[in-house]
């Protein structure tokens, strides 16, 4: 990768190749983009499309769970004259195995963290996607390794799932993975602020247009219309909150997470009935 003399501010995304990364590189098309993401074919396309469409778009192929991959987009942010927004959409949700689920949604997250940290710069924004998953309460009960994960992925899977017997293992891996991304965001903030940057994370509810929600619409249609605005929501409604939450209009926001669910979880709170609101907060449905 060479550098780049361009005047427009960078922008980093890992999980570009999704639908939200995707959408959000659409929305900062006014900035040079770096798109990352863990298969070279699906990230290459992506950029070839973005290009097409005007977009000053470079692939970088990474493989998150390592922590050299992660290190070595930093270093490719820096040598492009350092980042102005970090996106950090990558994640992945059942079916996948929850080592796997760990691997990427947590230590992913922990990885590219440690990675760009260093690089941060007065102005610089983070934004790492969570989920509506994270706010279930059973997910809290694992804060304490969440924050200072000590084994691997495949060793905390084990130690969290003997601690939740009845709950299905792949959700009860999706909802602690985001709940951690919320925490690593959240001890994190103070760090970056020190450098005058800011690190937020933003919780999606499920989304119509991306593959989770896909697989989900047959059964838990219920979800949009449980919600207040009685719908699912869009990748580019996600993209054009974390638009909002790195332009200077939000300059006094960070070490928190923006729940972007149409309302569900109030709902579910304050609507459903004490069953049914145990009964979602324990991922039985």
């Amino acid at each position: 990768m060479t550098d780049d003399s361009s005047t427009l501010p960078l922008m980093v995304i890992t999980g570009g190749a999704g639908h939200i990364g995707l959408s959000c590189a659409r929305r900062f098309r006014d900035h040079r983009i770096l798109v990352s993401d863990l298969r070279p074919d699906a990230v290459n396309s992506t950029v070839s499309t973005l290009q097409a469409e005007g977009v000053d778009a470079v692939a970088m192929p990474a493989d998150i769970t390592r922590e050299a991959d992660a290190h070595a987009l930093a270093a490719a942010a820096n040598k492009m004259g350092g980042f102005a927004v970090l996106i950090h959409a990558a994640g992945v949700a059942p079916p996948t195995p929850p080592e796997i689920i760990y691997a990427v949604n947590l230590y992913g997250t922990i990885n590219i963290l440690k990675a760009f940290e260093p690089l941060v710069k007065p102005g610089v924004v983070g934004v790492c996607v969570a989920s509506v998953a994270g706010h279930r309460t059973l997910a809290h009960r694992f804060d304490s390794l969440l924050l200072e994960p000590a084994q691997g992925p495949a060793d905390l899977a084990r130690v969290i799932e003997a601690e939740a017997p009845t709950a299905p293992k792949h959700r009860l891996a999706y909802a602690t993975s985001k709940r951690g991304t919320i925490l690593q965001v959240q001890r994190r903030a103070y760090a970056w602020g020190q450098r005058q940057g800011r690190l937020l994370s933003v919780s999606p509810g499920v989304l119509g247009d991306t593959a989770m929600g896909a697989q989900r619409q047959a059964g838990l249609d219920h979800r949009g219309n449980d919600s207040p605005l009685g719908r699912l929501g869009s990748s580019s409604e996600i993209a054009e909150v974390i638009r909002f939450v790195t332009s200077p209009a939000a300059s006094l926001m960070t070490g928190v997470d923006l729940l972007v669910d149409g309302g569900y979880l109030a709902t579910a709170d304050h609507q459903f009935s004490a069953d049914r609101r145990e009964k979602w907060h324990a991922l039985e449905f």
